[in-house]
């Protein structure tokens, strides 16, 4: 039931977000939109991984019932606000590759995708985002063909990098892909590396360049300034007026 699962003040909310002048998402880290972390925060990470081996059955049906009861919440949701976009999270990868197969991934996950972005573009939504770490190469084609419009955050440390992205997935809506490694180490470095992406990217569209992942605490206040003054120069000459 959706009765206990708004905040006490989800009226003055509705009203709010019916005068926004801001993107609002449905999804998220808070709701556990997405299949493959909710059953990972109810396995834990190796039960998880084994139990596609060993209990398949058992894990396809966490992720079934995980997607009916993301539909249901948010359909109730959607049926009373509108939004822009969805957004989940599910960190699938590591530096290497994907923690599962692409077969795995088609058999488990796509079917729920699917549902939920149908369920998405039912209501009007048509920008479905996804969060996750790593090298996901393998696995954006079919996170596209369940629906996906988007991903971030492109890590550079698992190779990927947007200007190649682009190549591959022309319509592939791309957040983040600046090396966050690169921001501490001085501001000749900070515009090589902006130079070497946002002009090529970003006038193809789709792109919002950004950190690709959280600002490593050795980045200085002053390097982080001069990233984001140099990010939006970059961005506002490439914006077509």
């Amino acid at each position: 039931s959706i009765v206990g699962r708004l905040p006490p003040d989800w009226p003055q909310l509705k009203e709010d977000f019916r005068s926004r002048d801001y993107p609002l998402a449905i999804g998220g880290h808070s709701a556990l939109a997405g299949f493959h972390v909710p059953a990972r925060y109810l396995m834990s990470t190796e039960g998880l991984l084994y139990g596609l081996h060993d209990q398949p059955e058992l894990v396809k049906d966490i992720i079934d019932h995980l997607a009916d009861l993301q539909l249901y919440l948010f359909d109730q949701v959607l049926g009373q606000i509108d939004v822009d976009l969805g957004l989940a999270c599910e960190d699938l990868a590591y530096k290497t590759g994907p923690f599962i197969s692409p077969a795995m991934f088609r058999h488990f996950i796509l079917p729920s995708y699917k549902r939920l972005t149908g369920l998405l573009r039912d209501h009007g939504v048509k920008i479905m985002i996804v969060d996750s770490d790593g090298d996901n190469w393998d696995l954006i084609p079919l996170f596209m063909e369940g629906g996906v419009t988007g991903m971030g955050p492109m890590e550079v440390a698992a190779g990927m990098d947007v200007v190649r992205l682009r190549k591959a997935f022309p319509h592939l809506q791309i957040i983040g892909g600046i090396d966050k490694r690169k921001l501490a180490a001085g501001k000749s470095t900070i515009d090589e590396e902006l130079g070497a992406k946002v002009p090529s990217v970003l006038p193809t569209g789709g792109y919002i360049p950004c950190c690709d992942h959280g600002v490593p605490p050795d980045v200085s206040w002053e390097n982080f300034c001069h990233y984001r003054a140099t990010l939006e120069k970059l961005v506002t000459q490439g914006i077509p007026r």
